[in-house]
């Protein structure tokens, strides 16, 4: 099991504390039968949030004229003069209401339509735990006695509380007193078209809530849409659990429990349709011990599990610059009639280089709950631009749907201006990072294997020799597997339309693999482009555009000697592109 802290502020403004610990301030409509009366309510407080003071009422109309005395101590309140006060770490935040002369934490406030909302007090960031401030009322009706409504303020806790005087208290709780509070899980797999028996335990010794929601696991592409199921919420003695969204969600929390101080056991049952994918899941348990602010520095702890069936495989993006040097984004939908959502504005002044590629296929998003780690788009689609002068830039992959896909360019190296072609290679040498090939004006290959370097322009080493002979090619794609063997390979188009494929050997100082013809007559095309799977099948596809500016969608097979099927067209005017990658 881990488990997970996060703090959040409760310094979130007076009305919003009250309308979540329940408080009702003073002025709130009468009931139907007008009879005055005060409800004490205790409060447990994490350090760093406000403490609003206002007492449950009712029968305000006829308070009109009266006063509401409030009395506060560090010690229970027993009538002694000198124990009135608060504690060092409350601080004073609002108070409209008239101190009493003579007392150190008394104050008068007006009841009634034209109250005076009683005072806000700061428990403060370095309180200490169980820090107590004890706090004693009483109502004195117009024309009562002030004094003896004083004297029953400060006496609270040495006399029964009645309809119109009482006492009540609140209490700091820090984080690490939260902890106290644990949570365990047993938890199963659940296997697409079948149901599994989920357990929460809690260690609660101060009782609380718990909120419970389902978030996918960190590092995993999207789900489609699967509806899993909460059914069967089940709770025991002093336990009192709803089910508020039956659809698990990350979105939505899906249980909430109040808890009396225990331990307990909350079950339910989880069903996937027959249809579901295959993702990992985490049960997040928040449990707060705070009567101010849900959630107020809550603590949430997770318990992993997964749900098996049908593959998920990561839809793919293409990118189209223009001749006024403006990137567009296509991103994939994933059906293989309509691969790409309508286009998607990137901006930018693309046109000043005069080499453009992808390091591998442009990927959707990994799925992150919280900051997604910059390795994490490694492999997802960097660019490589170079520009007139020879300087090589590399424009890292960010967030694709959320943002901006590229963050600001990063210098990669100078004198790249000997090179005719550029192709992003993928994973060649099998290391986890992107690989570039160069072709000279020679002829020869060289690959610059890709360092993973996220701090300084160092993203490739050395180059390596990785054969001759190349001019014979007008047209190279590379950076995906075309083969089924989990290695990127590479197809090269020569001057009599044939195409051929060089399977990826995995070695970086002999790459590929004798070539192999892979069909005829390609010379119809003027642009060439391995955009990944397209279609959802798990296997790469390619997208080519003839002259007339047709776009045709050759889906991968997975055979090396046939690596795709016949093609379809899935698009006109994409002439307007000078690149399609």
């Amino acid at each position: 099991m881990s488990r997970r802290v996060r703090r959040v502020s409760a310094l979130s403004g007076v009305a919003g504390l009250l309308a979540v610990a329940g408080i009702v301030a003073v002025g709130t409509p009468a009931v139907a039968e007008d009879v005055f009366k005060v409800v004490p309510q205790d409060v447990i407080l994490p350090p760093a949030s406000y403490w609003d003071t206002a007492v449950g009422m009712s029968g305000t109309t006829s308070a009109v004229g009266g006063k509401l005395v409030l009395a506060f101590s560090a010690e229970p309140l027993t009538g002694a003069e000198s124990s009135a006060g608060l504690p060092a770490s409350f601080v004073m935040q609002h108070n409209p209401c008239e101190k009493a002369a003579g007392y150190n934490a008394v104050f008068i406030c007006r009841t009634g339509p034209d109250f005076q909302r009683p005072p806000t007090f700061l428990a403060t960031r370095d309180a200490a735990d169980m820090t107590t401030v004890y706090r004693g009322y009483a109502y004195v009706p117009q024309g009562g006695d002030l004094s003896a409504g004083i004297e029953a303020a400060l006496s609270a806790n040495a006399r029964p509380a009645g309809t119109t005087h009482g006492a009540s208290k609140a209490v700091v709780k820090t984080r690490e007193h939260a902890e106290r509070n644990t949570v365990g899980f047993t938890l199963q797999d659940v296997a697409a078209g079948k149901s599994a028996w989920h357990e929460t335990r809690l260690h609660a010794p101060d009782g609380g809530r718990i909120h419970v929601r389902f978030d996918q696991a960190d590092g995993q592409v999207a789900t489609r849409g699967d509806r899993i199921m909460l059914s069967e919420l089940t709770s025991g003695p002093g336990a009192s659990c709803v089910t508020l969204n039956p659809q698990i969600s990350s979105s939505w929390h899906s249980v909430r429990c109040t808890l009396e101080p225990g331990d307990h056991t909350i079950g339910y049952r989880l069903t996937a349709p027959p249809a579901a994918s295959t993702f990992k899941l985490e049960t997040v348990v928040q449990h707060s011990i705070y009567s101010a602010g849900i959630p107020a520095d809550h603590v949430e702890s997770v318990g992993p599990f997964a749900v098996s069936g049908a593959p998920v495989h990561p839809k793919h993006a293409i990118l189209g610059r223009d001749t006024t040097g403006s990137l567009y984004l296509y991103a994939g939908s994933g059906n293989a009639d309509r691969p790409f959502m309508e286009r998607r504005p990137l901006g930018g002044t693309w046109q000043t280089y005069n080499a453009l590629t992808r390091l591998s296929p442009l990927a959707e998003d990994l799925q992150y709950q919280d900051l997604v780690p910059a390795e994490a788009m490694r492999g997802r689609g960097d660019l490589i631009t170079r520009d007139a002068s020879g300087t090589l830039w590399y424009h890292h992959r960010q967030n694709l749907y959320n943002g901006e896909p590229y963050a600001a360019r990063v210098k990669a190296g100078t004198g790249w201006n000997i090179y005719n072609q550029l192709t992003g290679a993928g994973d060649v040498n099998r290391d986890g990072h992107m690989d570039l090939l160069a072709r000279d004006n020679a002829g020869v290959l060289w690959l610059y294997p890709g360092t993973g370097n996220l701090t300084t322009g160092a993203r490739f080493t050395a180059r390596i020799k990785a054969g001759t002979g190349w001019n014979i090619y007008n047209q190279v794609a590379a950076g995906t597997d075309l083969s089924g063997d989990g290695t990127a390979d590479l197809l090269a188009r020569d001057t009599t339309g044939a195409l051929w494929l060089y399977k990826g050997t995995g070695n970086p100082t002999a790459p590929y693999a004798a070539r192999i013809k892979a069909g005829t007559g390609w010379n119809i095309y003027n642009q060439l482009t391995l955009s990944g799977d397209l279609t959802n099948d798990g296997k790469a596809d390619a997208i080519a555009r003839d002259t007339s500016g047709a776009l045709w969608l050759y889906k991968g097979t997975g055979n090396p000697t046939a690596p795709y099927a016949a093609r379809t067209q899935i698009g006109t005017g994409w002439n307007i592109y000078n690149s399609v990658l």
